[in-house]
């Protein structure tokens, strides 16, 4: 059984779908271009996605980029709030977010992210109300709250920030870390090299390095290891190619190397990756979509209770359940 793309249906050609669920276990698959953002509302949910594999408990968040291998699984009771952008449908171009990775995780918040932080909350259970009632936000709004949601994803919780710990983000800096973040992943099966890029920025090796050195990358090869084993767990996950071929494939000059920067990354072989989501494939999934009549009342009680939790205090980043 291979892990297999997942269309959403976004409903009357708006750049958003919504749904309440409860899961316990959902299969592998990843999304061309849908941002997916999971927010636990009660309970918690194991969340694996690419090499991160994250515990979501009540009240908190995460992103899932698009292309991500992903998926849930849960040890008791849950109710998740899942939603997805069409990125082709976002007012952004499409070729300036296909690279941008999002960082989204209630545990690990700076200060300065966290009003943003609470604005993602407020846009995504207004749209969510807005998706299990029709009239409930009128004309263009719709479009105008992803807008807006996109935005704040973009300026305070893409990877470029994720080592920031103020809100002095260097435009200039971003727009070269994305830059080369692009052309790795456009050239990932190809030789690349620190002193070629250097060139190709205008700068010198060492501040290329230094540069590199303070992104969540670290340091040039790991960047270049990870995107090449994030090619890699796709052609491991959803196609028969053997390991070593894949190694060839995604730019590794020798199979040992591949499998110890996988390792590196996934905390595993390359073949026990792919008999782990074997093994957890076999089974079927356990996932339990509620009604829009239900979700409804649900978000109602919750929305209420944000609403009071933020008149009342600004000392945490979320209400209690």
């Amino acid at each position: 059984m291979k892990v297999q793309e997942k269309n959403i249906d976004y409903k009357k050609s708006r750049g958003y779908e919504v749904r309440l669920l409860q899961a316990k276990k959902s299969m592998p698959h990843y999304h061309t271009h849908d941002l997916e953002i999971i927010y636990c509302l009660h309970g918690s949910v194991h969340v694996s996605f690419a090499h991160e594999q994250v515990v979501l408990r009540e009240n908190e968040i995460v992103a899932v980029d698009y292309m991500d291998i992903h998926h849930l699984y849960a040890e008791e009771e849950n109710l998740l709030l899942v939603f997805h952008l069409d990125l082709h449908q976002m007012d952004m171009p499409w070729k300036d977010l296909k690279y941008m990775l999002f960082s989204c995780e209630s545990v690990h918040l700076y200060p300065y992210q966290m009003p943003a932080f609470r604005s993602v909350v407020d846009l995504m259970l207004a749209l969510a109300c807005a998706n299990f009632q029709d009239d409930a936000l009128p004309g263009e709004m719709p479009d105008k709250l992803t807008g807006r949601l996109l935005s704040l994803l973009v300026h305070y919780f893409n990877w470029f920030n994720y080592e920031n710990q103020d809100d002095s983000m260097n435009p200039e800096l971003q727009d070269r870390f994305y830059r080369i973040l692009r052309y790795c992943s456009e050239h990932y099966q190809e030789r690349i090299s620190l002193a070629q890029l250097a060139e190709q920025e205008h700068i010198s090796r060492n501040y290329f390095s230094q540069f590199i050195g303070n992104t969540v990358f670290q340091s040039f090869g790991q960047m270049v290891q990870y995107i090449r084993c994030y090619n890699a767990e796709h052609m491991l996950l959803c196609t028969d190619l053997p390991n070593m071929e894949i190694s060839y494939a995604c730019g590794f000059s020798d199979p040992k190397y591949f499998y110890a920067a996988f390792k590196t990354w996934w905390g595993c072989t390359p073949g026990e990756h792919r008999q782990a989501m074997q093994r957890y494939m076999a089974s079927p999934a356990d996932v339990k979509v509620l009604s829009s009549r239900r979700s409804v009342s649900i978000l109602r009680d919750y929305i209420t209770r944000w609403h009071l939790y933020k008149c009342c205090t600004e000392e945490t980043i979320v209400p209690a359940h």
